[in-house]
């Protein structure tokens, strides 16, 4: 776990207290509480990674984010792009109800209409990093199933947007308004991407992607299904091959069995939708 309190010193951030909310592969996150306020630090930390995240970090889209009010109020951003500082927002329980994914349907649509700076990553340029990593770790051939999955999306014909690609449940704050935390992963991609992680991620009935896609203003017809269907057995096996890369991390504290826990839960949503 990396050290902020020498940054916080020379930022003259006086503080009560410090929790460490995560260890992550790409940052480590902290609460502190101040006298006035509680905020989130996020320490950017491995190199490996650099080059397959924090596009959000750029100025220019950082600043429509928070504009639009898809992210919280940033306190501090240093040059060097390794530092980030911003309010706290405490997310309370809410009711999953057909308003709730509304809501979260428009909030995807605006992140997705985020004007992207230039050199931003695509997608495929991102799963090539994925691709380079796996071979340093003698996986390569674990890559080929990537391949025949992104022949069935067409992603190569898709109509691209900024996208956030890592829209799990804790992602996703609610407090009077939804907030949307830790695009580190973020590029340019294929809406159904989002749109596909989250109806998983909740475990949405057909009424409530109804609801999410009424918001997000396209039809959830007989082909959205079929987009639907095919995204989510992708994101499914990009955890896996996630997991595996995370394993290879000598300074991740990993859990035991990851990589078996991810690839079976794609082999029981790939056999599932099979049938």
């Amino acid at each position: 776990m990396v050290d902020i309190t020498s940054d916080l010193k020379e930022l003259n951030i006086s503080y009560d207290k410090i929790n460490v909310l995560r260890q992550g592969e790409n940052s480590d996150t902290f609460l502190i509480t101040t006298s006035k306020k509680k905020l989130i630090v996020k320490k950017f930390k491995n190199l490996n990674f650099q080059t397959i995240t924090n596009t959000y970090l750029n100025k220019k889209i950082l600043n429509q984010l928070v504009n639009k009010k898809l992210f919280p109020k940033v306190v501090y951003q240093s040059k060097e792009k390794d530092f980030l500082i911003y309010e706290y927002i405490e997310s309370i329980k809410s009711n999953k109800d057909k308003l709730f994914y509304n809501n979260l349907g428009m909030k995807i649509r605006e992140i997705h209409e985020i004007e992207p700076c230039k050199n931003i990553l695509t997608f495929e340029q991102q799963l090539n990093f994925y691709k380079i990593l796996l071979r340093k770790v003698n996986k390569e051939k674990v890559y080929t199933r990537i391949e025949d999955l992104l022949n069935d999306i067409n992603i190569k014909k898709s109509k691209i947007v900024f996208s956030h690609n890592d829209l799990n449940a804790g992602n996703i704050l609610f407090n009077k308004d939804i907030f949307i935390i830790d695009y580190e992963y973020s590029s340019l991609n294929n809406k159904f991407c989002d749109l596909s992680k989250v109806i998983f991620e909740f475990q949405m009935t057909e009424e409530e992607i109804e609801s999410l896609l009424k918001g997000y203003r396209i039809n959830f017809d007989d082909v959205t299904k079929k987009q639907i269907m095919l995204w989510q057995r992708f994101n499914l096996y990009l955890d896996y091959i996630w997991s595996i890369i995370i394993n290879s991390n000598e300074n991740q504290l990993s859990k035991e069995n990851i990589e078996s826990f991810y690839l079976n839960k794609y082999i029981d949503f790939d056999l599932k939708n099979q049938k």
